[in-house]
């Protein structure tokens, strides 16, 4: 949100004059019905037909029904029950790896794929490290990823996406040799930090589908069992992971030069 609101900020002329909280069923509806355009971060919700993604769905479709422009950004998509048009006619579908950009394009999108705005380079030079007493850094799992606490009885220093700002989690990782993580913005934050990493999948294709995007073979463990080798790998590769930090350089974010397009 960080860099979504900065290039919010830097569209001329352009003013938000109301905002959704993700979780909330409560909506400002006189915002709703002034408002010339619709702006959905789709980070990490529009997955399995849940209730959250049902509901910024509703919001979507009411939206171009008013004839409003909408913008869904930043966005995972997948396994969506619905009407097949659902992301036709938008003014902008951005999504953050190529599962989400041909499920969308099953409903009706035509979505331009991106990194994840946290990658935004802006913020990236922020950062303020932690200490580490560990070569080994043990990061965060998704409460419904694919493996329960996948990386329990592995000594390492402990750094989820929940314990320090963004950008102190990628300078944090340029100190170490090696990150486990089970969390998207963990495999972003080792991405971006050069740092050699294990994964193992969340709640969704995010992981798997961004890393598939890459074409490099960073080990994804299906199962506890291949956790060691896939360490020892990414210790004895860590050229991969300077492969990987190329390809985000070559890759961009969503701007605000892309949303005042949008808005014309």
């Amino acid at each position: 949100m960080r860099s979504l609101n900065a290039a919010l900020a830097a569209v001329p002329g352009l003013q938000v004059i109301g905002r959704h909280t993700v979780g909330s069923e409560s909506l400002d509806e006189a915002a709703f019905l002034e408002a010339d355009a619709l702006l959905i971060n789709g980070e990490g919700t529009l997955h399995h037909s849940t209730a959250r993604a049902m509901l910024l769905l509703a919001m979507l479709d009411e939206a171009k029904r008013m004839g409003k422009r909408v913008l869904l950004v930043n966005a995972l998509f997948q396994q969506y029950e619905g009407p097949e048009d659902i992301l036709a006619n938008l003014a902008l579908l951005t999504v953050r790896e190529p599962r989400s950009a041909a499920f969308a394009r099953r409903f009706g999108g035509r979505p331009l794929v991106l990194l994840d705005s946290a990658a935004d380079p802006a913020f990236l030079g922020l950062g303020t490290p932690r200490p580490l007493r560990h070569g080994t850094v043990i990061g965060g799992a998704h409460a419904n990823g694919l493996l329960k606490s996948p990386f329990a009885g592995i000594a390492g220093d402990t750094l989820a996406m929940t314990d320090a700002r963004f950008e102190d989690i990628v300078a944090t990782l340029r100190q170490a040799e090696l990150y486990l993580t089970a969390q998207h913005h963990g495999v972003y934050a080792a991405a971006l930090a050069g740092c050699p990493f294990i994964a193992t999948p969340s709640n969704s294709h995010k992981i798997e589908s961004f890393i598939n995007w890459t074409g490099l073979p960073i080990p994804i463990c299906l199962r506890q069992d291949e956790i060691e080798s896939a360490m020892a790998f990414a210790r004895r590769n860590p050229s991969i992971y300077v492969e990987l930090q190329d390809f985000l350089r070559s890759q961009s974010v969503l701007t605000a030069a892309m949303i005042a397009e949008a808005l014309r």
